[in-house]
């Protein structure tokens, strides 16, 4: 009785588990987790369908924060690279800098002659010259000169005399790069002697009225001098200047052709030794001799 027991159990257990098999074409593998036929479907999605609009609005909100962040260090990281890129050209351009040595070329001149000043003051100095030079010549051929003519030339020799050294620099640079350059200085030079010679005409024209302004001053002392002096000449005498061709420290000898017919030469002991018109020989000492006589020519 408990055999037959046992065999309605087993015949039942049997059933079931038949009853539980089939033998469909969607049937699911043997191993793993157990879907229905219309599949398994997404847990993470699943779940993310199923959220409430809180736990969606709040992924909304760490998405654009994670955005911002992002976009703020792709930012900083480009700013980074500019900056460094920037740096090592800056140290590349540092390294092939160019570097310059003067070359052998040099440029010099005398400053004063670019000067416009110097230019008006030195017709002054060319109408004293001048003006010396002819009453040195009245002087000589008074035979008793005013006191007024001997001031006035001694005014007129003083001269102004101007020094300074002339101003030398490089034409051009050589450089590292095999190119050669112009330097500043002559650059600088050449656009002021272009000034210069832009302005020298009109320069000149004002010098010129000045010269002879000056000239016309120094004319009027003279013949002013002269109204009131005694102007009885000397005796005029050409000369000849007699210079020997040898010697190193050899000095020349004057002959004179005097208008009163007298012939004349230097001799030794500072004294001039003349035949006048009648034959006569004589001879003077040399202060003498000026004060009768005068050269048409100084040397």
């Amino acid at each position: 009785m408990f055999y037959k027991h046992w065999k309605k159990l087993l015949l039942t257990i049997t059933a079931f588990l038949w009853a539980g098999c089939h033998y469909e074409d969607d049937a699911q593998p043997l191993y793993g987790v157990y879907c229905p036929p219309e599949g398994c479907g997404d847990p993470e999605l699943s779940s993310s369908s199923e959220a409430t609009p809180e736990s969606s609005s709040e992924v909304g909100s760490s998405s654009s924060e994670f955005n911002a962040l992002s976009s703020s260090n792709i930012q900083e990281s480009s700013s980074s690279v500019e900056a460094l890129s920037s740096s090592s050209q800056t140290a590349s351009s540092s390294s092939a800098k160019v570097t310059c040595v003067p070359g052998d070329s040099t440029i010099s001149y005398y400053a004063p002659s670019y000067s416009a000043d110097i230019a008006k003051m030195n017709a002054e100095e060319r109408a004293k010259r001048t003006g010396f030079n002819k009453v040195d010549s009245i002087h000589n051929e008074l035979l008793t000169p005013p006191q007024c003519l001997a001031d006035l030339r001694q005014q007129l020799n003083d001269f102004v005399a101007l020094y300074g050294a002339p101003v030398n620099f490089p034409k051009d640079s050589v450089c590292s790069d095999g190119t050669t350059r112009p330097t500043k200085e002559y650059q600088e030079y050449l656009q002021m002697k272009e000034e210069w010679e832009a302005n020298k005409p009109a320069l000149d024209a004002e010098c010129q009225k000045i010269y002879d302004e000056k000239l016309e001053v120094i004319q009027q002392k003279i013949k002013k001098c002269l109204s009131n002096s005694d102007t009885t000449k000397k005796i005029a005498c050409e000369i000849e200047a007699m210079c020997p061709v040898y010697g190193t420290n050899s000095t020349c000898s004057n002959n004179y052709n005097c208008e009163d017919g007298a012939e004349c030469w230097d001799s030794t002991n500072k004294t001039v030794r003349c035949t006048d018109g009648n034959g006569n020989e004589v001879t003077y000492t040399e202060e003498e001799f000026k004060a009768k006589y005068y050269g048409k020519r100084n040397y």
